[in-house]
């Protein structure tokens, strides 16, 4: 290996004693380095704006509020839907499930609604002078969260690669997709027109696509609840834009508005 480099630092030492030597190729290596360094800045910024586009992303941000299906029965969303079921309060007497996926554009929608409502909740005490918000108090309005649940989460799972990892949890939770199905029929949400039979019936199916994206379950342990655990169901977010759907989710939140019987 010696010769062989000595060989080439012969060549590299003589090439570089040639470029100190040669007067005029130096101020076309500087101009010329200088236009490489111009013409590659568009691809640097464009490669460092993609990055922070996927770190900002929507999806990004739902996944750090990830329950995920890898785990099967043992999974983090699996111990999630248990603790629901047996109105635990072992994730919180009161949070938010969505369902989201990837490339949804609802979704993507939603997400500044969420965030607004995590970041500023106190705007949603009602405080402020607007009729569309029935005032609280910190106390009664609580802590806003949320977990997410991604229905098209992928792993291997060699013991089945019939069906996906979200099929799979429909198939194990049919007492849970029925009880919210129940829940959601009986709920002032629906008596007021904001979802409808046909929704529920698909969530109450359990089929590969039950569950549309973004669906938002809500459960509630407080004596503010009009039903214990499993309390609301909507069906999308609805709201013009990220304020209106902070609103919506908040309203959710405390059982007002659309979400109470007038």
């Amino acid at each position: 290996m010696k010769p062989f480099g000595t060989f080439f630092g012969k060549i590299f030492g003589g090439l570089w004693n040639w470029i100190k030597e040669t007067a005029w190729i130096q101020p076309l290596l500087i101009v010329g380095t200088i236009f490489a360094i111009i013409f590659s800045i568009p691809t640097i910024t464009e490669w460092v704006n993609g990055i922070a586009e996927s770190i900002n992303s929507p999806e990004s941000y739902y996944r750090n509020y990830q329950k995920k299906l890898e785990g099967e029965e043992e999974s983090d969303a699996q111990k999630l839907i248990d603790a629901m079921m047996d109105n635990s309060n072992e994730f919180g007497e009161k949070f938010m499930l969505v369902f989201v996926q990837k490339d949804c554009q609802f979704c993507k929608d939603a997400q500044p609604g969420i965030k607004e409502l995590l970041e500023n909740t106190s705007r949603y005490y009602g405080t402020q002078e607007t009729d569309s918000i029935i005032p609280v108090t910190k106390e009664q309005f609580g802590t806003f969260k949320f977990y997410t649940i991604f229905i098209d989460e992928t792993y291997d799972y060699p013991e089945d690669d019939t069906t996906t990892p979200f099929e799979r949890f429909l198939l194990r939770n049919t007492d849970f997709l029925e009880r919210t199905a129940e829940v959601a029929r009986n709920s002032a949400y629906k008596v007021n027109g904001q979802i409808n039979e046909t929704q529920i019936e698909s969530l109450e199916s359990g089929e590969k696509n039950a569950i549309s994206t973004p669906t938002a379950i809500m459960y509630d342990l407080s004596e503010n609840s009009p039903e214990e655990g499993i309390s609301e169901l909507l069906i999308s977010i609805p709201g013009a834009n990220l304020y209106d759907k902070a609103v919506t989710l908040s309203d959710a939140w405390m059982h007002r508005n659309q979400f109470e019987l007038n």
